[in-house]
């Protein structure tokens, strides 16, 4: 199992990730302001405030964005949606 990971990881890392989150986004049918969201989460790891901050929007106004994109990519949990880009990447 770890010489699969190892391979995921190591194609994921070769790859531009920019891409990945645009394309993942075009799947989704995201907004711009979504892709952006998902990708100061998924290459930063920022917090709902240092989204907020980074997008000069409210943190109630992220949590809106999120729950819209898991909508639109049919999840509940930040470890299934992160999941889901790296599977779309590899």
């Amino acid at each position: 199992m770890p010489h699969v990971q190892e391979n995921s990881i190591r194609i994921l890392h070769h790859k531009d990730v920019h891409s990945v989150i645009t394309q993942f986004a075009a799947i989704h049918l995201l907004t711009n302001r979504e892709a952006e969201i998902i990708g100061l989460i998924a290459l930063h790891g920022y917090s709902n405030k240092e989204i907020a901050d980074h997008c000069n929007i409210s943190e109630k106004t992220v949590k809106v964005h999120i729950d819209k994109i898991m909508d639109k990519v049919g999840t509940r949990s930040m470890r299934k949606l992160l999941a889901t880009i790296i599977s779309n990447a590899v």
